[in-house]
């Protein structure tokens, strides 16, 4: 990661002592954004009491 003269920040990836970047520049908010979209997304756990509650909120709807 760096961070540019203007406060923007860039990914940067190095492979074989040349850095690449990843990223154009971005603000701190759409930075965070697509950093977090790289990875491996994690699917929220819901149990049987979370999915029996959003029910309930769709009928009284």
């Amino acid at each position: 990661m760096v961070i540019t003269s203007n406060s923007l920040f860039v990914l940067r990836e190095r492979v074989d002592g040349v850095e690449k970047d990843v990223s154009e520049p971005l603000s701190l908010d759409e930075f965070v954004c697509f950093v977090n979209a790289q990875g491996p997304q994690v699917v929220p756990r819901v149990t049987k009491n979370d999915a029996a509650f959003a029910r309930q909120l769709v009928k009284k709807i």
